[in-house]
């Protein structure tokens, strides 16, 4: 399929209005623009906006829409991109007649704009992952999850008023997992973390005759905020000890490290883990995170099934780089590309 997509397209983008409970009512044949973009480090990872000629009786606060992209290709299928709430219609009305602005809201919203009535406990030894499962369908929202054992060390407690949402990604992130996402087809997504040294590349984009992207770089400088050893506290009690997870850059091929700095630079983070291995997990996550504010890569190109948190690779002056995707924005026309902004993964061994 990836070879079959770098070759002449005749593109286009399908939008499927959708009820209330995800199913289709019909196609909407009146959009004439708009734009999404998924973003890795945002809350609802899903932002958009659609201009539509006429809004064909849509219902805005209960119909949905699916964003499809069919490349065109003989022997590709098409694509959903997102699937989204309506919010904030703008009706603009002119001499020649009338157009809608209409703003699109992540799927998230559901849980975001949710929040526990009372406060929210949950007891030591609760299996977390079945606990995600079951507030996610709550709302009726199709959901996958990837099932775990892991259980709480010690009993968590949220104050009345707290979102969902926020509750959900706490207990991810004690479990190693994900934030919360929606995929394109607008199912809510369940799954373990995987660290970026660890993801094989889903496309390698190259340059040439073929070459499908017109990159330029931005490398920001700042080095004195990179930290080489980053700590995650788990506070204990008086039947279940503190976990402290450790990360340290002792990488001498690394101008962070321990042996290049001469002194260690540590950030420390206390939050709830199910166990030391995820918060020795978390805590390489979060140093790898903050150890590449410089090597952000931003890129045009052919629009392709990449997400956020994919791995990509990159060929570039003779050696490819390998990169996780941090955000995709499309423009919703037929002849738009996919803005995309890369992180560059670190090469480098995290004792």
């Amino acid at each position: 399929m990836w070879q079959k997509l770098t070759g002449a397209r005749r593109p286009a983008w399908q939008f499927t209005l959708l009820d209330s409970l995800g199913q289709p009512v019909r196609e909407l044949t009146t959009v004439k623009g708009g734009s999404i973009e998924v973003a890795a480090q945002s809350r609802l990872c899903v932002t958009g906006n659609l201009t539509l000629v006429d809004p064909q009786d849509i219902n805005w606060l209960k119909h949905r829409v699916r964003v499809t992209y069919d490349p065109g290709v003989p022997g590709v299928d098409s694509w959903p991109v997102a699937t989204m709430l309506f919010t904030s219609p703008k009706q603009t009305v002119t001499e020649t007649g009338s157009s809608y602005e209409v703003a699109l809201l992540s799927l998230l919203a559901i849980l975001d704009e949710d929040t526990v009535e009372t406060t929210y406990s949950l007891p030591a030894d609760t299996n977390i992952i079945n606990t995600v499962r079951a507030l996610v369908a709550e709302t009726g929202e199709p959901v996958d999850a990837t099932p775990s054992d892991l259980a709480l060390r010690n009993p968590l407690v949220w104050d009345a008023g707290t979102p969902k949402l926020t509750i959900i990604n706490e207990l991810l992130a004690a479990a190693g997992y994900w934030a919360l996402h929606v995929n394109g087809a607008g199912v809510f997504q369940i799954t373990p973390y995987t660290s970026p040294q660890h993801r094989q590349p889903v496309f390698t984009f190259k340059p040439g005759a073929a070459a499908i992207h017109t990159p330029e770089y931005e490398r920001e400088q700042n080095l004195t905020a990179v930290p080489n050893k980053y700590l995650v506290v788990s506070d204990g009690n008086d039947q279940t000890p503190a976990i402290v997870g450790i990360a340290e850059n002792q990488d001498p091929a690394s101008p962070y490290s321990y042996q290049n700095r001469g002194r260690w630079i540590t950030a420390v983070e206390t939050t709830e883990v199910a166990s030391q291995d995820a918060a020795n997990q978390l805590a390489q996550r979060r140093l790898l995170a903050r150890m590449t504010p410089t090597a952000k890569i931003t890129a045009s190109h052919a629009i392709l099934p990449l997400n956020p948190n994919d791995a990509i690779g990159f060929e570039t002056g003779g050696k490819t780089i390998k990169a996780t995707i941090r955000s995709l924005t499309y423009g919703l026309t037929y002849d738009s590309l996919c803005e995309a902004e890369w992180r560059e993964t670190p090469d480098v061994n995290l004792g």
